[in-house]
């Protein structure tokens, strides 16, 4: 199976529809550690400032909206949302959280390549394209990028967080120390049968692409997100991209020490289509 087929996109929704919210923010750094969010939320807002100092209404496209983790924050700023997401049962969840604004959201559930296409045929554009853990759960993430900033006007921005470094780009003290860290917090999570069989597959060099659980994971599989090559692309669009990179981990306790330690694993990108 392709992994840009649609059963590829059907497994990685069905991964995401048997989480608990639990779970999922148990799992998902960015939503758990009150520096992530911070850092998350901070940028986002801060890209929102210099957006609106050039244009009074804003149009933000959130790709891989979720719940609401950047929707709500520009909601609440003022900005027109369109929110996609693969599971409609998450949008559902969005929209009730979002009902003070729902002039301003647009929801729109389904594969976001086809979303993506379907508003480059009817020709919408947007000031400020973000997304959240996203580009690391879809295998390719260069196309979706080329396709989102076709989408983009000018003046505008695109914003992605929290996904992991190129593992060969980390320093080998900074890959053992991410390893031992999620390992420290996987042996608290429970669900051991299948942890176990994932990690046999892992040492194996195996990928079951029949199986939401690999194909939520398929970031592991080709060790992390390519930064550099996000970069030329985005460059390559003609606009001003920058790579920032911090810590981030599941574990509290491993948060803090990786922080401590100037640690990096995981980036953002926050790029500027100029004026002209």
């Amino acid at each position: 199976m392709s992994p840009n087929s649609p059963t590829y996109a059907r497994l990685n929704q069905q991964w995401f529809e048997q989480m608990s919210g639990g779970e999922f923010v148990g799992g998902s750094p960015h939503l758990k550690h009150r520096v992530l969010r911070r850092l998350c939320l901070g940028m986002a807002a801060q890209l929102f400032k210099k957006m609106v100092q050039q244009k009074r209404l804003v149009r933000v496209l959130d790709m891989g909206a979720g719940d609401g983790v950047l929707t709500l924050p520009y909601l609440d700023l003022g900005a027109y949302v369109t929110a996609v997401d693969a599971t409609p049962e998450l949008l559902d969840a969005l929209r009730a959280k979002a009902v003070e604004h729902q002039d301003r959201l647009t929801a729109i559930a389904g594969d976001i390549f086809a979303v993506l296409e379907r508003l480059q045929r009817q020709r919408a554009e947007f000031d400020l394209i973000c997304a959240s853990s996203f580009l690391h759960h879809i295998p390719d993430y260069l196309r979706l990028l080329r396709l989102s900033l076709g989408l983009l006007a000018r003046p505008g921005f695109l914003y992605t967080f929290q996904d992991p470094l190129r593992y060969d780009s980390l320093g080998r003290g900074t890959y053992v120390f991410d390893r031992v860290a999620y390992f420290c917090w996987r042996a608290f999570q429970g669900d051991y049968g299948r942890g176990i069989k994932t990690r046999v597959r892992r040492l194996r060099g195996e990928y079951r692409n029949d199986l939401p659980e690999d194909t939520a994971e398929y970031h592991v599989v080709r060790r992390g997100v390519d930064q550099e090559s996000i970069q030329r692309v985005v460059e390559a669009e003609g606009l001003k991209c920058e790579i920032r990179s911090y810590w981030s981990t599941q574990s509290c306790l491993f948060q803090s020490l990786g922080e401590a330690l100037h640690l990096k694993n995981t980036f953002a990108v926050v790029a500027e289509k100029p004026t002209r």
